[in-house]
Order: structure tokens, then C-alpha cells, then sequence
């Protein structure tokens, strides 16, 4: 909370500073006006660097609160400071937080620590080599004219904690040579200054910087009379070139003899060329910066060059195995064990195995076929490793094989003595495959399993003809599986067809999936679908149905006859009903009265197959009668006398009277003849409106006649 409110103080006092001094800013004479370019401030600036400094390594520094007129503008400036110095990459800078904590517990608060013995104090404690101790005597603003100007002078050297000396010191004092805030105005001046004593670091071989990453060596190793280094490569923005030093002692002197370029595509590969056989390098890599500055360097990387190695001995090749051969030779360990058993019996005997078998690291293993070329297949990276299994290769062929060790730093033995293997052919033909006809679109097959360990399944061909093409179908899993049924692919354009024969052959899969010889070829033919329907009938005239009547099919397995109906011979496409394989009768109600319609049956077996259609026939539904013409109206006596024309039709059993009312037709009576005697109270001026129907036999009744209107006078 102390520290808080002194924060808080600290602020209001720097305001109340700048208003006053924008109210009577001294006047500015134009001679004293400084730009932000370096050159202008020659004069202003003025550093130094102890010719010392680049002897000692201060790794971990702290940059004290900086004294100034208002406590809070020398904790901002050298905030500043620390956030330049931090881009130098130099040095190790102490959280301020922690700073912080020891100034209060020595009572020093943000007052700025400038005297080299409290600075020596306070850096002992924090555990530092060096302490930036810096003070701000100038921090406001000048009248120039109408303008005010910032005017900012600072102070800043590192001083030695353990001596007390100055390794470094650096002063400015500048006038903006525009209106700026003091804020931005003081960040470019210490931008300036840190830039400006950067140079002179390395003007003075000051160079290295404590933050900066070392080099990260991914890979070094040694090959016959040269060493390679590889170098996971930094950011570019950060680091531009690495150089490379070496030498023959791990404790130097080193010599530069390499430099190389930063780039970020890609991995960045040393070969240093032209070295003694059988002798350790060493070598150590330092990183350079874009502004010149030094990391710490890789290494030291031991590096040892080598003689060849002696010939593999003992290098077998096992035949007669599918698709791959199996190698054996003794190892480099078995044999160094042996060559050194046999030196200690003999010491004039000279080892088999070469003065370099002590640095084996591997085997590389090569193959020729053939007529063909020696190639590399594999590099074994174990000294003690002596088989190998040489997989993927063809069904009864010939291979060679040779051998050579390779050392540590990637140098080959002479050949071993080649060894040759063959391998197995394919499987054996299948034997007694059959196939069964009369299922419904799909063929059963069945055959003698393999006798032989190695197969693993079954690859089963179809072809349309006996001569082929044949199209594989499938490979089943398991050397006991001897039956497969053949449905077809999915999809209706794959599947069997009805009535056709197909023709098939199985070859046995052994477990590198290769295929035996063809089993003779055998045919099956797929089940027929029913015969069509045939003795189909329909009833005619009909009062709003059809009756349809056929034959039953012959076949034995029929489970139902499909009924479609359309309204014109060429569309009978709607499903009606499915009849039982006993009935041969269906009858098509509540259609239309005087439509045609048509029909078509089909039959359907127990497997779902489909027949062929009947023939398609017709039939149309009993027409109403016509309306009743010639209605008459006429008034006899107390009652109303209407008359009509008899109807054409020879079944019309009655007709049906009907008079209009206020908001629907009622019926007004029926008869059997031509006229009807309507009976109602005629009242003088009311008018009758009447209409009629005839109904037949059938009790299909006609539409409304015209009507006929009558006013009692």
C-alpha cells in the first residue's frame, strides 16, 4: 500500500510539473535545437567502454531505478533502458520487481541508486556481476518560439559489483527539434543511446551477449577423412551467420575456418573436408547477431575420423522361404571378441577384422538379382545385430547378397563373400470346385481346402463366358473356408441375372498374398423367374368395378400374383394388390361410373422373382343415365302438372322431382312415368322452380335436368 500511494504521488507531481512548465517554459535560441539524427549529436554524446570489459562475462545485471528531479521519471527512464539493453541480447537483467524489494528492504525506495558503493551493495545482494546505475538531470520542456520543446539529458554507466569499476558509461543531453511528448521524446533518445554503445561494444571486442541462443547442433558425425556438422538454424531476424572454429586439442587454441550464412528454409550443413584417418577434431560454434553481437558457442563437438573396417565373415542366405530370404553372418562384437581371444594365443597373428572394428556402428546389406546391379536395401545401425530379413521380394526367384560394416564416421568395409537364396513359387492349384445351379440369383460354390500351411484364403473369379474375362470377386479369409455363395455386387447393374449362367475359378492366397494357379473353371445357371400369367379376363360394364379373373401358374413355388392397373394401355404402372398363389380372382371397386380402365398381372415365386406381365387387357365401368329432357310446367286447377321426355336407356326404374328452395333443392317426389302432379297452396303471384334426375336399375342416378320455372298468375 506504501508503494502504491507513493506511485500515486508520484504522478500527480509530474502533472502538476508539466503544466507549469507549458505555462513559462524558458525561451529556446534555434543553436540549441537537436534532430533525432545521430549526427547532430555528436557533440552531445559522449560513451565510454572499459578496454577491459570484453575479458570478463557479466551474465546477470541490474539496471537500478534512475535518480531524477521527480522519483517516477527515473523509475520510467530506466524502464526505458532496461527495455533497450534487453534488445541487445548482452545481458541477464533482474526482474524490477526484485529490485524493488531489496531498494525497500534497504530503505532505499525508488530514490535512484547512483553512488558506486550502495550500487556494489545492492548488486551483491541481488547476485549480480554488474549494476546499471544511471541519473536524469534534465527531464522538461523549453519555449521555442510559439513551440515547446522537449529537453532531456540522462547519465547512464555500469559499474562493476565486485571492484567497483566503470565498464561502460554513456551520456546525453538533446532538445527535440519538433513538439514531441517527453515520454516519446526520451525513448528515442535512449534508443539512440543504447544503439550508440552497442557499436562501441563491438568497437572494443565487447561483443558477447549472454541472451542470445547457442547454436543447436542436430547432428555431428565423422566420415573417412572429413567430419559434418548439422545446425538447426535461429531466426534470421535474430541471427545472420554462425562461425565455426576447430581444433586438434579440446582446450584450443581454436581456429576459425568457416563462416555460414542463416537460413531459416532450411538446415544448415558444415562439412569440413580434407582430414586425417583415425583422428579427433574438435570444434565450437558461436552465433552472430544482426547487430553484431556474439552468443555463447556450441561445443566443444568431438568429432573422430576412422580406417575401414574388416570384411563381414560367416554370411549365410536361407532358401525355399515366400517372398523373402533370411541373412546371417557374425557380428562385429562376436568377431572383435574372437579376433582379440585369438591375439592374446598368438600376438604375431594379424585380427580379421581391420584396425577400425572397434568403431562398428553398423551393417549395410546389399542385393543383386540376377543380371542386375548391386543396390543398398537396408543400413542396420547395431554392432551386435547378425540377422536380417530381406521381405517383399519376388515368388521363386534367385537373390545375391554381400554385406559390408560401416564405422562411426560412416566408412564401409570391403564386401563379404556373397551368399545366394531362393525363394518359394506360389501356391498349388484348388481341387474339386463346384458350382450349383437353380437359386435364385446367386450360384453356391464349394471346393477341397489346401493342404498347404501358408495359405491364408481364397481369391474367387466370374466371367460371363468359359474363355473369359474373369473379374475377381472376392478373397475370403481362412484356409478351411471351402464354400462361398455368389449374390452378386450391390447394385441392381451388378447383380445375377434371372436364367444365366455363369462360369468361375479359385486360386489360393498364401499369407504374403500371393495367389496360386487358375482350379479348372465350372458354371452354374441362376434360377428362371415365373412364366406370365396367362387367361386373363375382366368383366365389362360393371357398376363401379372390374372383375378380374386368370389361369394359376404351373410353376410349384409361387407365392403371389402382383395386380397393376393404368388408364391407358401404355401406362399400367400402379400397384393394385397382392392375391394369394391360391386365388386367381380379383375384383377393382369404387372406380368411376363409364371409364376405361386396363390391367396387367404378374407372378411372383417364393424367392422373390418376379414373372413377366400377362398381356394387358381392358374393361370400362356402367355409364349413369343421361339427364332428363323437355322438363314442362304447366298449373290444372289447384295443382302443378309436370311432364318430361322418357330417358333412352331401357333400365331407368325411376325418375326424381326436385324443387329449388331458399338456399337448396328438395326433393318434391318420384316417379315411374313422365309426369308428376305437384300439390301445394298456389298463392297468387309465388313462383315454382323444378328440376330433375332419372335413376336406373342400377340405382345410378343421372345429373340434374334443366330447370323449369312457373309464376301462379
Amino acid at each position: 500500500m506504501k508503494w502504491i500511494r507513493l506511485l500515486i504521488i508520484s504522478k500527480i507531481i509530474i502533472a502538476i510539473l508539466f503544466i507549469a512548465s507549458c505555462g513559462s517554459s524558458p525561451r529556446v535560441e534555434d543553436e540549441e535545437l537537436l534532430g533525432r539524427d545521430d549526427d547532430d549529436r555528436t557533440g552531445r554524446i559522449s560513451i565510454f567502454v572499459s578496454p577491459s570489459a570484453r575479458q570478463k562475462v557479466y551474465s546477470k545485471v541490474a539496471v537500478m531505478p534512475f535518480r531524477a528531479p521527480v522519483e517516477l521519471v527515473g523509475a520510467s527512464i530506466s524502464d526505458i533502458f532496461t527495455t533497450e539493453i534487453l534488445k541487445t541480447y548482452k545481458y541477464q537483467l533482474v526482474e524490477r520487481g526484485q529490485i524493488e524489494q531489496v531498494l525497500g528492504e534497504q530503505a532505499l525506495g525508488l530514490k535512484g541508486v547512483t553512488e558506486s558503493a550502495l550500487a556494489m551493495k545492492v548488486g551483491k545482494i541481488l547476485g549480480v556481476q554488474g549494476a546499471i546505475v544511471g541519473t536524469v538531470p534534465e527531464y522538461g520542456s523549453k519555449a521555442s518560439g510559439p513551440a515547446e520543446l522537449a529537453s532531456i539529458g540522462i547519465n547512464v554507466r555500469m559499474i562493476d559489483v565486485t571492484d567497483g569499476t566503470i565498464v561502460w558509461s554513456i551520456t546525453d543531453s538533446a532538445i527535440s527539434d519538433k513538439p514531441i511528448s517527453l515520454s516519446s521524446f526520451a525513448r528515442r533518445m535512449i534508443e539512440n543511446m543504447v544503439n550508440r554503445l552497442r557499436r562501441e561494444w563491438i568497437k572494443a571486442g565487447d561483443t558477447h551477449a549472454i541472451n542470445l541462443p547457442s547454436p543447436q547442433i542436430l547432428n555431428s558425425y565423422g566420415k573417412l577423412r572429413r567430419a559434418v556438422i548439422e545446425i538447426l538454424p535461429d531466426s534470421p531476424q535474430t541471427i545472420v551467420e554462425y562461425k565455426i572454429f576447430r581444433s586438434q586439442s579440446e582446450n584450443g587454441p581454436y581456429q576459425e575456418i568457416e563462416t555460414l550464412e542463416n537460413s531459416r528454409s532450411k538446415n544448415i550443413r558444415f562439412e569440413d573436408k580434407n582430414l586425417l584417418d583415425a583422428e579427433v577434431y574438435y570444434y565450437k560454434i558461436v552465433s552472430i547477431s544482426r547487430t553484431g553481437m556474439t552468443g555463447s558457442p556450441a561445443g566443444p563437438i568431438k568429432i573422430a575420423t576412422a580406417g575401414p573396417p574388416g570384411a563381414v565373415a560367416g554370411l549365410s542366405a536361407e532358401s525355399g522361404l515366400i517372398r523373402k530370404v533370411v541373412l546371417n553372418w557374425q557380428s562385429a562384437t562376436a568377431s572383435v571378441t574372437k579376433n582379440r581371444s585369438r591375439s592374446s594365443d598368438d600376438e604375431d597373428e594379424e585380427s580379421d577384422s581391420g584396425a577400425g572394428d572397434k568403431n562398428i556402428k553398423g551393417y549395410h546389406i546389399y542385393r543383386r538379382s540376377p543380371g542386375g546391379s548391386w543396390s543398398k536395401i537396408k543400413t542396420i545401425e547395431s554392432s551386435h545385430q547378425s540377422t536380417y530379413t530381406d521381405e517383399g521380394l519376388g515368388d521363386e526367384k534367385t537373390y545375391h547378397y554381400r554385406i559390408m560394416k560401416f564405422n562411426v564416421v560412416g566408412t564401409e568395409s570391403p564386401p563379404s563373400q556373397v551368399a545366394i537364396a531362393i525363394t518359394k513359387g506360389p501356391p498349388s492349384s484348388i481341387r474339386n470346385l463346384t458350382a450349383t445351379s437353380g437359386h435364385a440369383r446367386k450360384i453356391p460354390l464349394s471346393w477341397s481346402p489346401s493342404i498347404e500351411p501358408e495359405v491364408k484364403g481364397y481369391a474367387i473369379y466370374r466371367a460371363d463366358k468359359e474363355s473369359g474375362p474373369f473379374e475377381i470377386l472376392r478373397v475370403i479369409e481362412g484356409r478351411e473356408q471351402t464354400q462361398y455363395s455368389d449374390g452378386g455386387k450391390k447394385g441392381d447393374e451388378a447383380s445375377l441375372k434371372d436364367d444365366a449362367r455363369y462360369f468361375y475359378k479359385i486360386k489360393s492366397v498364401n499369407i504374403v498374398d500371393v495367389q496360386g494357379a487358375d482350379s479348372p473353371v465350372v458354371s452354374a445357371i441362376t434360377k428362371a423367374v415365373p412364366r406370365p400369367v396367362t387367361g386373363l379376363t375382366a368383366s365389362q360394364i360393371e357398376v363401379k368395378q372390374v372383375t378380374l379373373n386368370w389361369k394359376l401358374n404351373q410353376e410349384i413355388d409361387i407365392s403371389k400374383y402382383d395386380v397393376f392397373r393404368g388408364d391407358d394401355p401404355g401406362n399400367v404402372d400402379k400397384f393394385m394388390q397382392d392375391i394369394p398363389a391360391t386365388l386367381s380372382h380379383f375384383t377393382d371397386k369404387d372406380l368411376k361410373d363409364g371409364i376405361k380402365y386396363y390391367y396387367k398381372v404378374r407372378a411372383v415365386d417364393k424367392d422373390g422373382l418376379t414373372g413377366k406381365f400377362s398381356e394387358v387387357i381392358s374393361s370400362s365401368t356402367k355409364l349413369i343415365p343421361k339427364k332428363p329432357e323437355g322438363l314442362k310446367a304447366n298449373i290444372e286447377g289447384s295443382q302443378i302438372r309436370i311432364t318430361w321426355q322418357p330417358n333412352p336407356e331401357k333400365d331407368i326404374a325411376r325418375y326424381v322431382l326436385f324443387k329449388k328452395g331458399f338456399l337448396s333443392w328438395d326433393k318434391a317426389g318420384e316417379s315411374t312415368s313422365t309426369f308428376f302432379s305437384y300439390l301445394e297452396e298456389l298463392k297468387k303471384g309465388k313462383t315454382f322452380t323444378f328440376r330433375l334426375t332419372a335413376i336406373d336399375l342400377s340405382n345410378l342416378e343421372s345429373e340434374p335436368s334443366e330447370e323449369v320455372s312457373i309464376t301462379i298468375p
